[in-house]
């Protein structure tokens, strides 16, 4: 009822372009969200030459490469919330990767589902004349209760984790009601397989979409690097033992081994790479790359080899894994390429958001956001920037982040429990302010060097800010004393 209260306050609110007609001239968005890659996995980032992307360097030097883009929360579900609602998904309850079974997300403080009375962007666009589809991953809610994404505004779905009636192939069957919603795929190879069903489902609903003659927006959500990476055989072969696993056969016991980690990772990687070159292709070879805003992202920073033993993807320069607030958690690829609209072969380190996607593809897309909906956004309309390099004027709010859970892995990445980014300066401290840390993130990118001692000003404004943000946060079980205050780094 709350998601049909929505629909109806939007009819008359949107745009007045001619919905339906071949004259539209209203833009497509192709949103390609991958799972648990770094800052360091793309190879045009770093480039590490065991980052085999040569479909997304060339997106990046086609269009435009962002240096200094942040998730609003280093785990699943919470960072997918802030792409779909333009809200911080603290504020809705939504902590951690939510799972299949009610006491769990309640023991963790969160909710079980993305609320429905909860306005998201493709409820927008969908209004607006879009027909938008969400193939892939979803993660906003998978308990027995949670509402499908059609619920959401998204016309075409095909999902996992989720409640979706229509599941992708080979991963058709319900969500597993445990506390951990692992995959429940009848296909073992399934990981292997992902991203190439996933983009064609993309592609045919795209032909779908052209047939209606609609303007479309479309979510392409891919497993890959998520765990399990299960891959078939003829995927490693370009990856040879010899080059990504140089230990193996050095001793007796290692003779046997047939692959290791940094070569299941990579192939895995370098697989949905090339599907995403599909997807560039088939929208070059309709003709529709001109007309079409392309964007790779991720979720969160890689996951942690103590989590899972072939995560072994790069954060780059930046401490910190996925569930850390420093760089690492947070700062992932952000690759935005549309031919003729967005600069080619350039790059920016202006600090944006996915909180910024919301509005930022309401205004490329002419669609009008109601005041009731954009008093709620934290993030800001990136357009200017996105298509002509305009540098940002400024942020109603700062950019902020939470963790309040223990982490697992190396104390180094363990960080305190808030985080505030204004400028060059961020401030991380944990519930009570008595732990303080202040780094100077182009001067000291890596977050080793704690200069809180030197900017007393700085250290009271940024921790009063925080306090305050906190008050807004609704309570739920923390892990206190957070932080790995006892470790220091050498210099």
């Amino acid at each position: 009822m709350k998601g049909l209260v929505l629909r109806v306050l939007l009819l008359g609110l949107t745009v007045s372009a001619s919905f339906g007609s071949s004259a539209d001239p209203r833009p497509n968005v192709v949103f390609i969200l991958a799972d648990d890659w770094g800052w360091g996995d793309v190879g045009i980032y770093n480039g590490d030459s065991h980052s085999r992307t040569p479909r997304l360097d060339q997106m990046g030097r086609q269009g435009t490469v962002f240096t200094d883009f942040h998730v609003a929360n280093p785990v699943c579900s919470p960072s997918r919330t802030a792409f779909m609602t333009g809200r911080h998904p603290a504020s809705l309850k939504i902590h951690t990767a939510l799972t299949g079974d009610h006491q769990t997300n309640a023991a963790r403080g969160c909710a079980d589902y993305l609320p429905t009375d909860i306005p998201t962007l493709t409820l927008l666009l969908q209004t607006a004349g879009y027909v938008t589809g969400h193939y892939g991953k979803w993660h906003l809610g998978a308990t027995p209760d949670a509402p499908e994404p059609k619920e959401y505004g998204i016309n075409a779905s095909a999902t996992y984790v989720s409640t979706d009636t229509d599941r992708l192939p080979g991963c058709s069957g319900p969500p597993n009601p445990g506390p951990n919603t692992k995959l429940n795929c009848t296909d073992q190879l399934w990981p292997g397989r992902s991203s190439k069903a996933i983009v064609d489902l993309g592609i045919d609903f795209i032909k779908n979409a052209t047939t209606s003659q609609s303007p479309f927006y479309l979510n392409l959500w891919f497993h890959v690097s998520h765990a399990p990476l299960n891959l078939m055989k003829e995927q490693l072969t370009n990856f040879s033992m010899k080059e990504f696993c140089p230990w193996s056969g050095m001793t007796p016991d290692l003779e046997d081994f047939t692959s290791c980690p940094e070569q299941i990772f990579r192939a895995a990687q370098h697989d949905a790479d090339f599907h995403i070159g599909r997807m560039l292709d088939f929208l070059n070879a309709q003709g529709l790359d001109k007309n079409t805003l392309v964007v790779f992202s991720a979720d969160n920073g890689p996951e942690d080899v103590h989590i899972y033993f072939n995560s072994v993807g790069t954060a780059g320069p930046f401490r910190g894994r996925k569930r850390s607030i420093y760089e690492g958690g947070i700062r992932v690829p952000f690759i935005a390429h549309w031919p003729g609209r967005i600069p080619a072969g350039s790059v920016s380190d202006e600090t944006i958001s996915s909180l910024d996607w919301f509005p930022t593809i309401a205004r490329i897309t002419n669609t009008t956001i109601p005041p009731n909906w954009s008093s709620n956004l934290f993030g800001v309309d990136i357009s200017n920037l996105l298509l002509s390099g305009t540098p940002l004027e400024g942020r109603m709010h700062k950019l902020t982040w939470e963790w309040r859970y223990a982490l697992q892995g190396n104390c180094w990445n363990e960080p305190p429990r808030l985080a505030i980014r204004d400028g060059d300066m961020k401030l991380l401290m944990n519930t009570n302010a008595t732990y303080i840390e202040l780094y100077n993130l182009t001067a000291g990118p890596f977050e080793g060097n704690n200069i809180a001692d030197q900017y007393p000003s700085i250290v009271s404004t940024l921790t009063t800010e925080l306090k305050t943000w906190l008050q807004t946060l609704p309570d739920g079980p923390i892990t206190e004393n957070k932080g790995c205050n006892g470790y220091k780094f050498p210099h």
